[in-house]
C-alpha cells in the first residue's frame, strides 16, 4: 500500500486500496487486511496547531463518501476486508 503522506488525498489513498483489492481478486483471496491507520498519515510526523486540520484526519462515519467505493467493490468481489482508521468521537 505504501506510506500515506500529508499531501495525499483521501481519494488517492482509497484508489490505492482499490487497486490492491483488484490484485486480491486476481489471486482469488477471500480476505484483504490493510494496515492500521490505512487512511491517514502517522500523526506524530507533523506538529499541527489547527484543531480543524487535525480533525480532518479522523473519520466521522464508516463507510463514508470517500470509502464507500472500497466497501462496494469488496462486496462485488465477495472479499472481506479489514482496516484500521482513526475515528473522531465526541
Amino acid at each position: 500500500m505504501g506510506p500515506v503522506h500529508k499531501a495525499d488525498s483521501r481519494q488517492a489513498v482509497v484508489r490505492r486500496m482499490l487497486d490492491l483489492l483488484d490484485e486480491a481478486k486476481g489471486e482469488k483471496c477471500d480476505l484483504v487486511v490493510y494496515p492500521e491507520l490505512a487512511l491517514t498519515t502517522f500523526f506524530p510526523r507533523w506538529y499541527m496547531t489547527d484543531q480543524a486540520e487535525v480533525d480532518a484526519w479522523f473519520e466521522r462515519e464508516m463507510p463514508n463518501a470517500a470509502t464507500r467505493p472500497l466497501f462496494e467493490q469488496a462486496a462485488d468481489y465477495r472479499i472481506g476486508l479489514s482496516f484500521g482508521y482513526a475515528e473522531l468521537t465526541p
